[in-house]
């Protein structure tokens, strides 16, 4: 075992180091490209040039290449396409550019790295020049004649500039051949070279490319000016920084509404995303993933962990198999409007993922990689070994615990368990390389990518190799097709952590948290060194010796083909697949104590996902008139099948071959399962948008879904949806207001559905059933899974948006403010039915839910000239009622190691909103104990005696919070000067709560030998102590296990410095390098909050609507250094 993590540090070592020393050869070559002091004149520089039948441009393009001039030219332009006549050419630039001269009618003369070429009117052919500074001034209007106060004159080489005045005016002082570069929001740049004026005047031209930008929505895409739903739309370098896994980590914080929940910080570990609330009990919350046009199915793998190892409620995250860096935009479609297009899956919103194309132009080569270091941002804070012996033995004094089991010695000074089990710096490297380019009928996007991010908790890591490949191709001016093709594969090291199970039962964390701190890491016998007061085994042995490793192959492509029957009129046809094969491989070594008693335990669990989807559209698209009519017509269909296996082994003779060989286990111990479902769907789908005068939007919707899931006499649902805009600013009236440049007024209607139930819940399956004995022989039998219900359908979500889209100032401040109202009816529930039929409950149709809330989102330019200074807030509220349970009056569930019964679904109220005993302090000496009948003495907790009974039971609960947040918020701030730019990102929730059960086990220990948090404990109530807030625990049960109280139910409102990041671009004179950065940031790096757990923004119940903390894995602090180089 140790010769196994000598062997992993020192390739972890090794690939950190391979990592820093590429980065710094990049910027070592990058400092020699950019230095002034190695200039030379092109007397000086001698060149190889092929000059027989080729062009002055080609011959220029080769120069360019070979050395590190530039070839400017008059803004009257030259003819570059004469034939050169010359052979060969070999000598120095200077040499080569009199033959060019001569042959061309050129002159050519050097400013600094610049050739600047002219006709040949003063019959030098070439001369060389010192750039004198010469003072540039003028005055920037736009094609009306206005004048641009605050545009922004930069010197391209050098960075340096100046901004305009009220009056439009500049002046600058640049050196003859610079180029001067104007930029302004809402205008195209523009560049202008320095002759020998000192007068530039320039008319800026509206940029109507931003105008336009396009947003992909469901089956096509749209203006941005012209939607009518509420759709988020992030660009790649809108998104998160730092270590991102995956796709969705790019979210969070990112777009009001949409709550991204990590449920567990290790590496690949899961998140949970919720858009606008929560619509359902049983059902699926998450939002639908649509890649490159491919809906996919993001539902975890493996279900199970293996004999004897721990469970966990965070599986693995699916979507972990994709680079972010491969991701060119993401949308997020919020309300029915937008999400109808998808039907019976849009009910909790869609995210569609749009990967990057290659662009025509010579190829471009993009290098984009970082390497850092990790560390536990926070820890619980629990007893030291000194604190430890010196509270149980107190406890005892005072009458509590156990007399026997007094803390008697410290063993080799005591052991923190959390600093044996975390990595103090845990290396992580993410190297990305792309390469794109194309001509006028081919495209091509092509990119490989390595990562590697190990865990701060030993024995856990993440490493993926992956790969990309993106063609479109036009064969004629009517058929396009293209391919988008991702191949992955990753290994996933997982230490047992996250587990809700309690004593041996659980992970390494829960063992750190509780493990005796006076006991040394090893015993006499030289094994893991384990307690004699509690079941709970070493948290190193755990650790180490219960390992789990998941290999996942991944391929998504998508292949499409795109016909133009007419000019206004196309078809398509479009071709998917998803395919993931897994395998999960689990042994559980002789270190353990279970392992030791069993001989080893050995499991692999293998699944194939598979996801295939075939579709037809057509598109009809004709602007007539003052009207612009889009429409869109198509059938789809899907199929989804999973399929598992699962061996099972006991009893081998050595631990050596692990998993390799299950057969060398006992016989009589084998176990052997698998499973497999499918489920499909056939779909029609229908949009149409109008627009009248530019001015007046709407949009119909109509998809027709037909599902496998569902009961025989609901297979089909419809789901419809109308949105309108109005584009205000456009009218006559609205002309005067200068100061606002946007403003548009969207309302939209519909309903949207939810199958996310699991399959064949509508028929009767059957499972195993009780052994049975007939002729004095045992028999299997099967028994009926569930009473069917034909009736079953989906979940209808109905929505209403009201929004407005506004910018001032010429969009120096622009945003969009949305209020929603969504119900969602026919919610499926378990309903309770009598015992007589053999069970339960029975899943039905009933009840309703309903959220409504408001969503801001303002970006604003501060500064914008020489330094820029950039923000962005997003704010959202969401209210959670549960309005009907379909005559049901309550239902109260949950559970978390010992805790039971943790949240209510009530009518009225929050769904699964925390349910459980308000504390009024301690029992104090001089109290009147008169007024209760319970089992209390001075030091116990004082609970809240609701009804006034004399006595604090399950009647006297009452609500304590619930999981979903009164405000989220982030804000970002970019700050640019010159060819730095600082990016400062904090996000926050306010007003929400969480049940932390870390804290459940110190109020309510199962063992008096286990280690607690250290705050309440030393500052617990004694008679010289008389604390009202921290009680005795002489008797910590006496009143019974009221583990969800106002205690341990606590505030998880957080403020976050999430991300900050230093990035200098450095100017570039060379031919080799477009444009090269340097950049290092920190993630993590300071949260102010009032919750005593790890991380109140990790919730390991694995549901963003029920935060339950119970042995988080620690979220990592980190810090990282990258560059960015493109060729």
């Amino acid at each position: 075992m140790q010769k196994k993590i000598l062997r992993q540090l020192i390739k972890m070592s090794m690939r950190v180091l391979y990592g820093f020393l590429i980065q710094l050869a990049f910027c070592t070559v990058l400092l020699a490209n950019t230095s002034k002091a190695q200039r030379k004149t092109i007397e000086e520089v001698r060149v190889d040039v092929r000059l027989q039948d080729r062009t002055l441009g080609a011959i220029m393009k080769d120069l360019e290449r070979k050395t590190d001039f530039r070839f400017t030219f008059d803004t009257n332009g030259v003819n570059t396409d004469q034939q050169m006549a010359s052979d060969n050419f070999s000598g120095t630039v200077y040499e080569l550019l009199v033959i060019l001269s001569r042959q061309s009618g050129l002159s050519f003369t050097q400013i600094n790295s610049n050739i600047h070429v002219s006709e040949n009117e003063s019959r030098k052919e070439v001369a060389i020049k010192e750039a004198a500074e010469i003072t540039v001034k003028g005055k920037v209007v736009d094609e009306s004649g206005l004048a641009l106060p605050g545009l922004t004159v930069k010197i391209e080489s050098s960075g340096r500039g100046t901004v305009t005045d009220l009056d439009g005016n500049y002046q600058i002082t640049a050196e003859e051949g610079d180029v001067l570069i104007f930029s302004f929001i809402g205008f195209e740049t523009q560049r202008v070279q320095i002759g020998n004026q000192t007068t530039i005047d320039v008319v800026m031209k509206e940029d109507t490319q931003a105008l336009e930008e396009v947003v992909v929505v469901g089956y096509g895409t749209v203006k941005k000016s012209d939607l009518t739903g509420s759709v988020v739309s992030l660009k790649s370098d809108e998104q998160n920084q730092g270590v991102n896994t995956s796709v969705d980590q790019l979210l969070k914080g990112k777009a009001a509404g949409v709550n991204v929940v990590q449920n567990s910080s290790e590496p690949g570990g899961g998140i949970s995303i919720s858009i606008r609330g929560a619509s359902s009990v049983n059902a699926g919350t998450g939002p639908l993933y649509v890649i490159d046009g491919l809906p996919i199915d993001n539902s975890s793998m493996t279900a199970g962990s293996g004999g004897n190892y721990p469970d966990s409620r965070t599986p693995t995250n699916p979507l972990a198999a994709i680079n972010p860096n491969d991701i060119e935009s993401i949308e997020i479609l919020k309300d029915a409007s937008a999400t109808a297009i998808y039907g019976a899956r849009g009910a909790n919103g869609v995210i569609m993922v749009t990967t990057k194309k290659g662009k025509s132009g010579q190829m471009r080569i993009n290098y984009d990689g970082y390497v850092g270091v990790q560390h536990v941002a926070n820890r619980l804070d629990v007893l030291s070994a000194e604190e430890y012996q010196t509270v149980m033995n107190g406890i005892i004094a005072d009458g509590g615990g156990i007399a026997d089991q007094e803390v008697d010695v410290i063993e080799d000074g005591g052991t923190d368990w959390q600093d044996e089990l975390f990595r103090t710096s845990a290396p992580v490297t993410n190297q990305n390389l792309s390469f794109s380019g194309g001509n006028e009928k081919t495209n091509y996007f092509a990119a490989l990518n390595y990562f590697n991010q190990q865990g701060v908790v030993k024995s856990s890591a993440f490493e993926r190799y992956s790969a990309r490949l993106n063609l479109e191709t036009k064969f004629s001016d009517r058929l396009t097709v293209g391919l988008n093709m991702n191949t992955s594969f990753s290994e996933n090291d997982q230490v047992p952590a996250q587990s809700f199970g309690v004593n041996e039962n659980n992970g390494a964390l829960y063992a750190a948290y509780n493990f005796d701190p006076t006991l040394s890491i090893y015993g006499e016998d030289g094994r893991y060194r384990i307690s004699p007061y509690i079941s709970i085994d070493n948290p190193l042995a755990l650790a180490f010796g219960k390992n789990a490793m998941i290999e996942r192959y991944r391929n998504m492509a998508v292949t499409y083909a795109n016909y133009k029957i007419l000019p206004e009129w196309s078809v398509k046809v479009n071709f998917g697949t998803d395919v993931t094969n897994q395998r999960k491989d689990v042994y559980i070594d002789r270190s353990t104590k279970d392992g030791l008693a069993n001989g080893g335990i050995a499991t692999i669990l293998q699944e194939r996902q598979s996801n295939y989807l075939m579709e037809f559209t057509t598109t009809y698209d004709k602007t007539f008139n003052d009207h612009h009519l889009t429409a869109v017509a198509g059938v789809t269909t899907q199929k989804f099948s999973m399929a598992n296996t699962q061996s099972h082994g006991k009893s081998f003779p050595s631990d050596a071959t692990g998993t390799d060989n299950i057969g060398l286990g006992d016989p009589t111990q084998f176990n052997i399962n698998s499973f497999k479902a499918t489920n499909r769907l056939l779909s029609y789908l229908g949009r149409v948008n109008y627009t009248l005068k530019d001015k007046y939007l709407f949009t119909g919707t109509l998809r027709i879904d037909g599902s496998s899931r569902f009961g025989e006499n609901n297979k089909y649902g419809y789901f419809p949806s109308g949105a309108f805009a109005w584009k205000v600013k456009e009218e006559s009236f609205m002309q005067d207001l200068e100061a606002l440049s946007t403003f548009k007024f969207r309302a939209s209607w519909g309903q949207t559905g939810n199958q996310e139930i699991g399959n064949y819940l509508s028929i009767s399956t059957f499972v195993p059933g009780p052994d049975a004995v007939f002729n004095d022989q045992k028999v299997s039998t099967t028994q009926p899974a569930r009473i069917p219900n034909p009736d079953l359908k989906w979940e209808t979500t109905e929505q209403w948006d009201i929004g407005l889209d506004f910018g001032l100032f010429r969009d120096r401040v622009f945003g969009s403010l949305d209020y929603f109202s969504k119900k969602t009816f026919d919610m499926l529930l378990y309903l309770p039915i009598p015992t007589s039929t053999g069970y339960t409950n029975r899943i039905t149709n009933i009840g309703s839910v309903k959220n409504s809330g408001i969503e801001a989102a303002i970006t604003s330019v501060n500064f914008d000239g020489d330094f820029t200074w950039t923000t962005t807030l997003n704010l959202a509220t969401v209210k959670n009622e549960v309005t009907s349970l379909g005559g049901v009056g309550q239902i109260i569930g949950g559970s978390a190691g010992f805790a039971n019964q943790i949240w209510i679904i009530k009518e009225g109220l929050p769904m699964y909103s925390f349910y459980g005993y308000q504390v009024d302090g301690v029992w104090q000496e001089g109290d009147d104990f008169d007024q209760t009948t319970d089992n209390v003495a001075p030091g116990d907790l004082k609970f809240r005696d609701i009804d006034g009974d004399q006595t604090v039971n399950a009647d006297d609960r009452e609500v304590l919070g619930n999981s979903f947040p009164d405000l989220t918020y982030s804000l970002a701030n970019t700050f640019e000067y010159k060819g730095f730019s600082l990016y400062v990102f904090l996000e926050g929730v306010h007003g929400i709560s969480m049940l932390n059960n870390n804290l459940v086990d110190t109020y309510f220990p199962i063992n008096f030998r286990r280690n607690k948090f250290a705050e309440p404990y030393l500052n617990r109530w004694t008679p010289e102590n008389p604390s009202n807030e921290y009680p005795s625990f002489v008797n910590p049960t006496a009143q019974g296990q009221k583990e969800v109280n106002s205690y341990t139910v606590q505030d998880a409102s957080y403020l976050r410095l999430n991300t900050v990041t230093l990035n200098y671009t450095i100017p570039m004179q060379s031919n080799t390098f477009r444009n090269a950065q340097v950049y290092v940031t920190g993630t993590n790096l300071l949260t102010i909050t009032k919750y005593d757990g790890v991380d109140p923004a990790v919730n390991p119940n694995g549901n963003a609507n029920i935060r339950i903390d119970y042995n988080a894995y620690p979220t990592a602090m980190s810090f990282l250094l990258g560059v960015k180089l493109g060729f």
